[in-house]
C-alpha cells in the first residue's frame, strides 16, 4: 500500500476522546463535524481550557501545507473586523495536516436544509451581503481573491446577533497570480457559483467572488438556486437564458 493510502487510513481512524498533539497545547476530539475528500473536521476541547476549537485534519500534506499557505496570505488582516475565519495554528500529527480555527455555528448551507429551503427574511440577506461585501474589500485591499464562495464556505458565527464569517482559504490565490495563470480556471469555484468569465475563459480577476456572492444572496433569499448545479453547460445555458452574462 502507497504511503498516501497508509495516510488516508490513519486519519479516518480517528475517534472521538483521542488527542491531537499541536504546537500551542493538546486537543481533545469531542465530535466530528463533517468530512469530505480532504479528511475530517473536528469539534475539539484543548486541555487545561474551556474553550472549544474545529480542527482541519487533512490527510494529504501537500494539500494541507497549501491550506496553510493561503491562510498566512490574510493574516494581516482582522478576522473578526473584516467577517474572516480565525485560524490559530498549524501542525503536523501522524502524517496528518491539522489546521485549528475558531469554532463557528453553521453553515448557509445547513441553515437553509432546516428551513426546507423556504426563502429566508431580508433582514439575514442584507447582514449576509454588508458583513461579505466587508469580507471582500478587505480580501481586495491586500489582493487576495477567495476562489470558492459557495454556501458551504459562509458560516455564521452568532446566529442571535447575525454574525456571519467567511471561511475555508484552500482556493484562495493573489489577484495577480489569477490574472496571469491561464490554467486556473478549472480549479476554482463550483456550479452555479461559477462566474461566467470562469466559464468562458476569460480574464479573471477579484470579480469572480463578487458574482459568487451574489449567487449565494440570491439562494439565500430564495431558498434555492438560480442555475442549476448540474454542469458549466447547463448553468452557461441558463445564464445565457436570462441575460446574466459577463461582457467581453
Amino acid at each position: 500500500m502507497s504511503s498516501k493510502g497508509n495516510t488516508e487510513t490513519e486519519a479516518f481512524e480517528l475517534i472521538e476522546g483521542h488527542y491531537l498533539v499541536g504546537n500551542q497545547g493538546i486537543y481533545k476530539v469531542q465530535e466530528f463535524l463533517g468530512e469530505g475528500a480532504f479528511g475530517k473536521v473536528a469539534k475539539c476541547s484543548k486541555l487545561g481550557s474551556q474553550e472549544m476549537y474545529a480542527i482541519k485534519i487533512i490527510t494529504h500534506v501537500e494539500e494541507g501545507m497549501e491550506e496553510f499557505e493561503s491562510m498566512k496570505l490574510i493574516k494581516a488582516l482582522d478576522p473578526d473586523e473584516n467577517h474572516l475565519i480565525k485560524m490559530y495554528e498549524c501542525f503536523s500529527f501522524q502524517n496528518m495536516i491539522c489546521l485549528v480555527f475558531e469554532i463557528l455555528e453553521e453553515s448557509l448551507e445547513d441553515f437553509l436544509n432546516k428551513n426546507k429551503c423556504k426563502a429566508t427574511p431580508l433582514t439575514y440577506v442584507r447582514a449576509i451581503a454588508q458583513q461579505m461585501f466587508q469580507a471582500l474589500q478587505a480580501l481586495k485591499s491586500i489582493g487576495v481573491v477567495h476562489c470558492d464562495i459557495k454556501l458551504d464556505n459562509i458560516m455564521f458565527a452568532d446566529k442571535q446577533s447575525l454574525k456571519f464569517k467567511l471561511i475555508d482559504f484552500g482556493l484562495a490565490l493573489e489577484t495577480e497570480e489569477l490574472s496571469t495563470d491561464t490554467d486556473v480556471k478549472i480549479d476554482i469555484q463550483v456550479n452555479p457559483f461559477r462566474a461566467p468569465e470562469v466559464i468562458l475563459g476569460l480574464p479573471l480577476d477579484e470579480s469572480v467572488d463578487m458574482w459568487a456572492l451574489g449567487m449565494v444572496l440570491a439562494c439565500v433569499y430564495r431558498g434555492n438556486y438560480i442555475f442549476p448545479p448540474k454542469s458549466e453547460y447547463e448553468t452557461d445555458k441558463a445564464e445565457h437564458r436570462t441575460g446574466l452574462r459577463c461582457r467581453a
